[in-house]
């Protein structure tokens, strides 16, 4: 092997070991507070996949841990299975065109999106815990007469929307629809984690299919990024009743914001300049 093959060699395998590394954190986070796409996605573009390619990778290679979690609630998902083939339709109605529409705008199309869909997700992540609030007092303003009922279609089509971005990005979905079944009448915390859950992993397997039929997934990388989310995850689910998320939470948000302002770089400022 000559050297150049031999830097070559090096390069892949070093960017094999940043997702692995990046992927292992990002299933530790998720585990503890959520917010784990910021520091996998990341390395998916770090190791030159580009935007929307790595967005897909990366979208699949995070999909064991909604899994895990799904079958973890499968006692609460029988309380109310009867409305899960609806929600189960819409959901892969919703990630099917998101994904389908990401893979139609391309990299050049998605890169340009990037920075506000990651200011997005950092907003969404930093507001976590007023979105959960509110989803807890929805029970008390119910039994009080403080609201009034959104109907059927409104809480669906949001719900559509919702799935439609997590197939598209994904960032901070899970907080999305735990807030939009909270709107579809689902006031049972655990039933409404039960069922966040179980859509998070029917959305991505949708998304996956795309995916996988039109041959946009980065397959090495994504595998390095499977193995590494089910290992940080394991080991987050351990920790997790150990260890304060508050130092985690802030850790996140500062990445978001930082990722924001380089994409912002990247892909808006340096092509005006260059």
């Amino acid at each position: 092997m000559d050297s150049h093959g031999a830097v070559t060699l090096w390069s892949v395998l070093a960017s094999h070991w940043l997702i692995l590394i990046a992927a292992t954190a990002a299933g530790f986070v998720n585990a503890m507070a959520g917010g784990g796409t910021f520091f996998s996605y990341p390395a998916f573009v770090a190791s030159g996949v580009p935007p929307a390619l790595a967005s897909a990778s990366n979208t699949v290679g995070l999909w064991p841990g909604n899994a895990v979690s799904a079958f973890a609630y499968r006692k609460e998902l029988y309380a109310v299975r009867e409305r899960i083939p609806f929600l189960a339709a819409v959901s892969l109605t919703g990630s099917a065109l998101g994904a389908t529409t990401l893979l139609w705008i391309g990299n050049a199309g998605f890169a340009r999106l990037l920075p506000p869909l990651v200011l997005f997700a950092t907003l969404l992540f930093t507001y976590a815990e007023q979105v959960r609030q509110w989803v807890l007092q929805r029970p008390q303003q119910d039994a009080a007469g403080e609201r009034k009922p959104y109907g059927w279609w409104a809480p669906t089509l949001g719900l559509g929307a919702v799935t439609f971005y997590i197939g598209f990005f994904g960032g901070g979905g899970n907080l999305l629809l735990l807030a939009t079944l909270s709107l579809m009448g689902y006031q049972n915390v655990q039933h409404n984690n039960a069922l966040k859950n179980l859509l998070a992993a029917i959305t991505i397997a949708s998304a996956f299919v795309v995916f996988l039929v039109q041959g946009s997934i980065a397959w090495p990388q994504t595998l390095a990024c499977l193995l590494g989310s089910i290992t940080g995850g394991l080991i987050g689910a351990r920790v997790a009743r150990r260890m304060s998320v508050i130092w985690l939470r802030r850790l996140v948000i500062t990445v978001g914001f930082i990722l924001t302002g380089i994409y912002t770089w990247q892909y808006w400022i340096k092509p005006l300049t260059s």
